[in-house]
């Protein structure tokens, strides 16, 4: 993966400015913003994992970018529902241990011991559902399917085979949050458009790897972590 085009690779295109602007004045909007944003840099990595010199596509395909986030959402949200009924599961002991605190049973600490127990699991599952996720959507950006997502089997195959790409990914979302932060610089104002620029930093770096889990439509696979050949 090359790391530093995915954090030069904004300002190569000869409008950046405008698209940087509007696209942290678009992430104003509450919910429809995050969406279109996080279409949009998924729109990017389908753009360098087929090779395209400038990915940053138009504002004008604004209808596109947020129909495109909006299925990563919902994607999202079915991976992380076994979290979700876990972290339920876990309130619900962990609230009960606190109402049984003052019985003289026991039954406050064993409550509050199986929910100790149980938070260990909420971690380790909130870790491989975000992992398997990220593949999902992956898989649905490669093959412009919404029902290519939910092939589950599909999905935690490519993971086994792919863990090490995953977490150079994990380590460039890091960064790209760590420059974002530097918006706050600008009494928080900075912060819109470097946020902006750190989604479209993912998106290349996801587009940089995708093929290696699954092969773009018409784009041949290329080796090892890079893009395919000519990008």
């Amino acid at each position: 993966m090359e790391i530093g085009k995915a954090f030069g690779f904004v300002t190569e295109d000869e409008q950046w400015i405008t698209k940087v602007l509007l696209g942290g004045l678009i992430s104003l909007i509450p919910f429809v913003g995050a969406l279109a944003i996080y279409g949009y840099s998924y729109r990017v990595a389908q753009n360098v994992a087929r090779g395209n010199l400038r990915p940053m596509p138009a504002w004008g395909e604004f209808g596109d970018l947020l129909a495109r986030g909006f299925f990563a959402w919902v994607i999202q949200i079915v991976y992380l529902l076994p979290v979700m009924v876990l972290y339920f599961l876990f309130a619900i002991l962990t609230a009960g241990a606190a109402a049984l605190t003052t019985d003289s049973d026991g039954g406050g600490g064993a409550g509050a011991l199986i929910g100790l127990c149980l938070l260990p699991l909420v971690i380790i599952a909130a870790i491989v559902c975000g992992l398997a996720a990220l593949a999902a959507i992956m898989r649905f950006l490669a093959t412009d399917s919404f029902g290519e997502a939910f092939k589950f089997g599909e999905v935690f195959a490519s993971i086994r085979n792919n863990i090490g790409t995953l977490i150079m990914l994990l380590v460039v979302a890091i960064l790209a949050g760590l420059a974002a932060s530097l918006g706050l610089i600008a009494c928080g104002v900075g912060v819109l458009f470097t946020t902006f620029y750190a989604q479209c930093v993912i998106g290349h770096a996801i587009g940089q790897v995708m093929p290696r889990f699954y092969p773009m439509r018409g784009v041949p696979v290329a080796p090892g972590y890079g893009p395919p050949p000519g990008y």
